[in-house]
């Protein structure tokens, strides 16, 4: 079940929109709170004790309009910004598995807006680049149109999803690392640009983005 914020027998990680972490502490939680449209791309891996989280907000870092914005923020470059900091905790690429979470198509948004479809847009995203890296994905709960609420305790490298006002329950894992064959070439995928106003917080419902 999901940890109690106030637990002292854990120490929480919040992972915010763009932010990401690794931990291979087992007295580590990493959680994310609210995820809306983003996905939480995690990566396991088995064999280290260790796992890394990005909560990404949009597809591909190219949709900045050339603003900077850290790495976790996009599917594109938050999965080889994992794979480097999990480097530093002995990990390689073909040591992990993934599980994906979030994606949901939020209410605020019309068929006709720009920011419609960024949910599926981001899972798509995140599989590609994953597949890019040659990693399999164990399990994905994405999709829908409800919020969700993830943790990911080190101790047993258990990641648990809240779903709406739900009970929690606990993603498939995999014993073992899941790789996938690297495709000789990128996909098709081209993303349109997000309007400008997306960057100004106070003009971005909250409710959509994560």
């Amino acid at each position: 079940m999901m940890q109690s914020a106030g637990s002292s027998a854990v120490n929480l990680i919040p992972v915010r929109m763009g932010e990401m972490a690794v931990s291979s502490s087992k007295r580590d939680v990493l959680s994310v709170v609210g995820l809306g449209s983003c996905v939480a791309v995690i990566l396991v891996a088995p064999k280290h004790g260790a796992v890394g989280l990005a909560h990404v907000v949009l597809p591909e870092a190219r949709m900045t309009g050339g603003r900077e914005a850290p790495p976790a923020k996009f599917a594109d470059t938050a999965v080889p910004a994992l794979l480097v900091a999990l480097r530093g905790l002995r990990v390689k690429p073909k040591d992990v598995y993934a599980i994906l979470v979030g994606g949901a198509t939020m209410f605020g948004h019309g068929d006709q807006s720009k920011l419609a479809g960024v949910g599926d847009r981001n899972v798509e995203a995140a599989h590609q680049y994953l597949a890019l890296h040659g990693i399999g994905v164990a399990s994905e709960d994405v999709g829908g149109a409800s919020g969700r609420s993830v943790q990911v305790t080190i101790n047993g490298l258990r990641v648990f999803v809240r779903s709406g006002a739900a009970e929690p329950f606990e993603m498939l894992g995999s014993p073992t690392p899941l790789t996938v064959k690297i495709p000789r070439t990128e996909s098709d995928f081209q993303p349109e640009p997000f309007p400008d106003d997306i960057w100004t917080s106070e003009n971005s419902p909250r409710s959509a983005m994560g």
